[in-house]
C-alpha cells in the first residue's frame, strides 16, 4: 500500500485543467482550425439566398453544406464552441503570466551571478591600475547611456551597475494576447445579439421582416420598424451588366415618416443601430399579359393575364403557367467568332413554366420581341427551352411567324386552310404558291405588304417547327408593366466598436513586440590585488545583430574613457 501513487484531489484536478486550458499548443491549435473556418466562411459568402446557394453547388452538396452550417457558419455550435474554448485559454493564459510578467518588469535583481555572466555572448574585460575611481567607473558607465534605467548594487566587495532600456517589453505579449481576447469577446456579442438578415421589398411597398439563417434553420425577425421603397433606379453597362442600382428608403417609426435617404452599394442607411445595405434587386411581383397562340388549328388567340411568382390555369385544358421571373432588358454578344464584340439588347423577356395533363413539364424563356439578325433580317418569334428544368439546358427553337404581327398568325392559318383544300399531289410547289398567294388575299386584301417574301418564307419554316409543340397553346409575352424589388440586407452589430478596440489594443501591442526590445547591460567592478577588474556584458531579446554593434561602439567608447590618458 505505501508504493500506491497519491490520488489527485479535486482541486489540483482542476489546477491541472485550467494549465492545460492555457497551454500554447493548445491555443495554437484552436487558432488554426478557426483560421480555416474564417477562409471558408470569407470565400463561401454567408446569408445568402437559398436557391442562389441550390443553383451553384447543386442538391447534393448544398444539403452537405448546409448540414455543416457552412451558409452560417458563425452560428452553427461547433465555430462558438471553438470560440469559447479559444477565449478560455487566453484566459487562462493571461490569468497565469500577468501576475510573474508584472513582477519581473517592477522588479530588477542589481547582481548576476558568475556562471550567468560566464555565458553571455556579449561581454568584455578591462584590467585597470588599482587607484582607479570605482565611483568614476560607474559614472562614466552611466554617462555613456542616455535614457537607460539603471541600478547600482554592492554585495561581498563587487560593484555591479545594471542598466536597463526597453523593460516593459512584456506589456507587448500582454497586450497581444489581451487583445485577441477583447476581440474574440466582440466577434461572440456580435454573434449572439447582432444579426444580419435580408429584406425584399418591392418598389411602392414595405417590410418590417428580415430573413436570415441561424445555424442550419431559417429563421425570421422583425425590425422595430418599417422600411418602404419608394423608388428603384438601375444603370447597366453596354454589356447588360448592373452599373449601378440605387433605392430611395423611407423609415417608418411608430407610424410615422421619420428618415428618406437614397442607399447604393457601400453607402448604407444607418438607423437606431442597424445598417441597412444596397445587396440585390430583382422582379417585385410585376403584372404580365400573355397571348395564347391555339394548337387546334383554329387561329383563335387567347390573353392570360398573371404576375411574377405566381401561377395561371386554363379552365379549359388544365395547363398551367407559373412564371418565375421577368427581364426588360436581354444583352447579348451578337458577334461570331473572331468578330469584334457587338452587344445588342434583345428586349424584355418572360421566364415561365408550363405544366399540364399529359404534358411533360418545361421551363420556357419568351422572348417579347422577334428575333433580328446582325444583318437586320427579321428570323421571327422564338424561345428557348428547357426540359429539365435547368437553366444550363436550354435550347433555341425559332417558331418561324412573328407572333408579334397578328396579321402573319392569320396569314399562317389562312395558308393551312387553303392548303387543305387543294390537290398538291400533282404539281406541289404550283400549288402551293397558289395557295399562298389566296391566304395573302384573304388576310391583305389586293394589297401587299412590302415584306411579304419574308413573310412567305417564315411562314414555311413555320409549317415545320409549329406541328411540333405539344401543347394547346404557345404562351408568348404581350405586354407588361414592370416593378423591381430592392433586395436590402439589414445587420445590427454591437460587439463592432469593441473588436476596433481590441483591434488597436493588438497594433500597439505588436509595435511594443517589434519595436521595443529589453537590453540591459552590466558592469561588474572587482577589487583585486593586481588591480581593478571590470566587466562589461550584454543582453537583448530581440535583434541580436543590431544590438551587437551597438555593444561594441559602447565598449569602444567606454575603453577610451576608462583607460588613463597617457
Amino acid at each position: 500500500m505505501a508504493n500506491m501513487p497519491r490520488m489527485q484531489s479535486f482541486s489540483e484536478s482542476l489546477k491541472l485543467l485550467w494549465q492545460r486550458l492555457g497551454s500554447m499548443s493548445l491555443a495554437i491549435i484552436l487558432l488554426m482550425v478557426l483560421a480555416i473556418a474564417s477562409v471558408i466562411g470569407t470565400v463561401l459568402l454567408q446569408n445568402q439566398s437559398q436557391m442562389d446557394y441550390l443553383q451553384q453547388f447543386g442538391p447534393l452538396w448544398y444539403w452537405v453544406f448546409r448540414s455543416l452550417g457552412l451558409f452560417d457558419m458563425y452560428h452553427t455550435w461547433w465555430f462558438l464552441t471553438l470560440l469559447g474554448f479559444l477565449m478560455v485559454s487566453l484566459s487562462s493564459c493571461l490569468w497565469r503570466n500577468v501576475p510573474k510578467m508584472m513582477k519581473d518588469m517592477r522588479t530588477r535583481k542589481g547582481t548576476i551571478n558568475e556562471r550567468s555572466l560566464g555565458r553571455l555572448e556579449l561581454q568584455k574585460k578591462w584590467l585597470l591600475a588599482s587607484e582607479t575611481s570605482i565611483e568614476s567607473l560607474q559614472e562614466k558607465f552611466r554617462g555613456r547611456l542616455y535614457g537607460w534605467e539603471f541600478k547600482q548594487v554592492e554585495q561581498n566587495g563587487v560593484h555591479y551597475v545594471r542598466a536597463d532600456k526597453g523593460r516593459y517589453h512584456k506589456l507587448g505579449y500582454i497586450s497581444v494576447h489581451a487583445a485577441m481576447l477583447i476581440i474574440l469577446i466582440g466577434g461572440w456579442m456580435s454573434v449572439e445579439f447582432g444579426f444580419r438578415g435580408n429584406m425584399a421589398v418591392p418598389e411602392g411597398g414595405k417590410d418590417h421582416t428580415i430573413e436570415f439563417l441561424k445555424g442550419t434553420d431559417t429563421a425570421t425577425l422583425d425590425m422595430p420598424f418599417e422600411v418602404r421603397c419608394n423608388s428603384f433606379v438601375i444603370d447597366f453597362f453596354p454589356t447588360g451588366a448592373p452599373k449601378e442600382f440605387r433605392s430611395n428608403l423611407t423609415i417608418i417609426d411608430d407610424g410615422k415618416e421619420v428618415l428618406t435617404s437614397d442607399i447604393i452599394v457601400n453607402d448604407p442607411l444607418y438607423y437606431k443601430g442597424v445598417y441597412i445595405y444596397q445587396a440585390s434587386f430583382g422582379d417585385g411581383g410585376s403584372d404580365i399579359t400573355f397571348k395564347l397562340f391555339g394548337m387546334d388549328g383554329s387561329g383563335d388567340i387567347g390573353q392570360a393575364k398573371t404576375s411574377v411568382y405566381k401561377s395561371w390555369t386554363d379552365e379549359k385544358t388544365g395547363v398551367t403557367i407559373k412564371v418565375n421571373d421577368f427581364k426588360p432588358y436581354n444583352v447579348e454578344n451578337m458577334a461570331g467568332p473572331g468578330e469584334i464584340v457587338n452587344f445588342k439588347d434583345l428586349g424584355p423577356s418572360v421566364i415561365y413554366e408550363i405544366r399540364g395533363p399529359g404534358l411533360k413539364p418545361a421551363k420556357i424563356k419568351a422572348y417579347m420581341d422577334p428575333f433580328i439578325d446582325i444583318n437586320g433580317n427579321n428570323m421571327g418569334s422564338w424561345l428557348q427551352i428547357s426540359l429539365t428544368g435547368d437553366a444550363a439546358d436550354y435550347q433555341s427553337v425559332g417558331l418561324g411567324l412573328d407572333l408579334s404581327n397578328p396579321k402573319e398568325w392569320a396569314l399562317f392559318h389562312a395558308f393551312m386552310k387553303r392548303l387543305s383544300s387543294m390537290d398538291i399531289t400533282k404539281d406541289k410547289m404550283t400549288e402551293t404558291r397558289h395557295a399562298f398567294k389566296l391566304a395573302m388575299t384573304d388576310v391583305f386584301g389586293d394589297e401587299r405588304p412590302e415584306n411579304f417574301q419574308d413573310m412567305a418564307v417564315r411562314t414555311m419554316e413555320a409549317m415545320q417547327t409549329l406541328p411540333k409543340m405539344p401543347w394547346p397553346f404557345i404562351p408568348m409575352l404581350d405586354d407588361y408593366t414592370h416593378v423591381y424589388y430592392t433586395g436590402l440586407q439589414l445587420a445590427k452589430d454591437p460587439g463592432m466598436n469593441v473588436v476596433w478596440v481590441g483591434s488597436a489594443i493588438l497594433t500597439i501591442g505588436l509595435c511594443i513586440m517589434f519595436y521595443m526590445p529589453h537590453r540591459k547591460l552590466w558592469l561588474v567592478v572587482r577589487s583585486k590585488d593586481d588591480g581593478i577588474t571590470v566587466e562589461f556584458a550584454g543582453l537583448t531579446n530581440r535583434n541580436q545583430m543590431a544590438f551587437k554593434q551597438n555593444f561594441n561602439e559602447l565598449f569602444t567608447q567606454l575603453d577610451e574613457d576608462f583607460r588613463p590618458k597617457t
